[in-house]
């Protein structure tokens, strides 16, 4: 298997990687919407190169989400999804047109020094609170929805076409409406289906599936019902104020690790 060196060497170790990067792809749709699942690419780009890697791991994230849009489709808000839907899609357009040329290093570390103000700045106000509450900040970013859907959910669909990495942007255009938790991993789940359907056909014209990606793929299937109970138990025990908490922390820990690749 061409690209596959590291499971002919050390198959213990490309496997428990692989394992490591489902788990964190499913753990995060079925409980977080999303928050963890930025982090599944870098975790396999230790035992594979980049384009194997979104050969990997696309058909997973897909069965994922079919699987967590069934569980959270009740509680989606309807708006947010077609817009975050509509933008990120434009913005998978242009990744496909550009995918040749993309200098996905710049790219990751803008996305990485942006979450990780974004986060810094949730923790700020932890500590020295401006005194807006959560529906004053939502009244402001309902004001500049269209402006912010453009950039961000765009910026989300163009990340993720190149790394599976959109996470980050969706994250930032979302958590500041303070949906209930249920809401948010609602949307996303419907958000992260539809833009990783789209990416099918791209994905196939570019060459990123082949016979050995596949077959990866499905030895790996068994991990996504472990992960899906996991991150749905998870989501059930927490508050809404646990979860926004949680989920800023790994949007900085995350924001963190892709600033770091980008340097490296």
């Amino acid at each position: 298997m061409i690209g596959f060196e590291a499971m002919q060497e050390t198959p213990v170790y490309f496997w428990l990687i692989c394992f490591l990067s489902v788990m964190a792809v499913s753990i995060s749709k079925s409980g977080f919407g999303g928050a963890l699942g930025s982090l599944s690419t870098p975790i396999l780009l230790f035992v594979l190169p980049p384009k194997l890697a979104l050969g990997v791991l696309l058909p997973l994230f897909l069965i994922t989400d079919i699987w967590v849009v069934y569980l959270w489709r009740k509680w989606m808000n309807r708006r947010f999804a077609l817009i975050m839907c509509g933008f990120g899609i434009a913005g998978q357009l242009v990744g496909w047109l550009l995918f040749d040329y993309l200098d996905d290093r710049m790219l990751t570390m803008l996305i990485g020094i942006v979450g990780l103000i974004i986060s810094l700045d949730y923790a700020r106000q932890l500590i020295w609170p401006s005194g807006d509450t959560d529906e004053d900040v939502a009244r402001r970013m309902m004001a500049r929805l269209w402006q912010r859907a453009f950039g961000w959910c765009g910026l989300s669909g163009l990340a993720s076409f190149v790394s599976l990495a959109g996470g980050i942007p969706a994250q930032i255009f979302l958590l500041p409406h303070g949906l209930a938790r249920q809401a948010f991993v609602g949307t996303m789940t419907v958000y992260f289906f539809t833009i990783n359907l789209a990416k099918l056909p791209f994905y196939g014209d570019l060459g990123i599936f082949t016979a050995d990606t596949l077959l990866v793929s499905a030895f790996l299937l068994p991990v996504i019902p472990l992960g899906v109970y996991i991150g749905r138990q998870l989501n059930r025990m927490m508050s809404d104020r646990i979860f926004y908490l949680f989920s800023y922390s790994v949007l900085f820990a995350m924001s963190i690790k892709l600033i770091y690749d980008a340097a490296a």
